[in-house]
């Protein structure tokens, strides 16, 4: 849970305290590892690349819960290729693993290199996975020579059986969703559906949890110097992009919605499919 002061510190304060937390993070790294070995637990990666992906603690919870979430509503089939939109360091890679069969085959990108890095390690010898690098401009890989609203999923067109893109579009902004739209549209084969997450809010109410820029804006975020830490749709507009992307709106499992929450727990759960 972030406190409402943090997230209005100046630029410099964020900045420090992350450098900080991150830190703490390399030096637990290695005592974790071990400790995982000692306990015969299979080997996670370490603790300054999952905290990449969410609250380190909710690592693994997150990636049963969703697993749990996709069986339940028959949204793959062991035989697809699966593409994950920002996979970060693979948690649900391992969850695939599981469900995929031999014939199914799993491509996870994402803009963080170290992350990439060590899933293309830890996945090496499995000939069903594959991983990439989006070479993207974001405010986590600086200096790319790519903007996010002009990137190009690593799949061809309808090659992709299943699509998951979880926690990414609440870290875009209107022209960089408008782009994941419409390549999660063209990769996604007709008849079946990619599976999204975001923050939508009603366009009437507050949204306390997300207070910048205003309260009339239709796309906010949590952090005033970091707006793309943590973004939230009004669910009018969100509609709006997925219908002009060729996409509509199957169905929906609420977890933030309506937004009237002042900390944001879950993300609502989106099915998107062809017109």
């Amino acid at each position: 849970m972030r406190a409402a002061w943090l997230a209005s510190l100046p630029g410099f304060a964020t900045r420090g305290l992350r450098s900080l937390r991150t830190s703490g993070y390399w030096l637990g790294s290695p005592i974790e590892s071990m400790a995982r070995r000692l306990g015969g637990r299979e080997p996670l990666p370490p603790l300054w690349l999952r905290r990449h992906t969410g609250p380190v603690r909710d690592f693994v919870t997150a990636a049963h819960e969703m697993s749990s979430t996709m069986q339940r509503l028959g949204v793959f089939e062991p035989t697809d290729l699966v593409l994950d939109v920002g996979c970060g360091c693979g948690a649900m890679a391992f969850e695939f693993a599981r469900l995929l069969s031999t014939d199914g085959r799993y491509l996870g990108f994402d803009v963080h290199r170290p992350s990439i890095a060590w899933c293309r390690r830890r996945f090496a010898s499995d000939p069903r996975f594959r991983f990439e690098i989006a070479d993207v401009a974001t405010p986590f890989s600086p200096g790319r020579p790519r903007r996010a609203e002009d990137y190009v999923f690593p799949a061809s067109d309808g090659a992709a059986g299943f699509v998951l893109a979880k926690s990414v579009f609440t870290h875009l902004m209107e022209r960089e969703a408008r782009r994941y739209l419409d390549e999660i549209r063209r990769v996604l084969r007709t008849g079946r559906r990619a599976l999204v997450t975001a923050f939508l809010f009603a366009p009437s109410a507050p949204t306390p949890a997300f207070p910048f820029p205003d309260r009339i804006a239709p796309i906010r975020w949590r952090v005033r110097v970091r707006p793309h830490s943590a973004v939230a749709y009004s669910q009018p507009d969100f509609e709006a992009l997925v219908q002009d992307a060729g996409l509509r709106i199957a169905e929906m499992v609420p977890g933030f919605w309506p937004g009237a929450a002042s900390t944001p727990v879950a993300q609502d759960i989106l099915l998107l499919s062809h017109r």
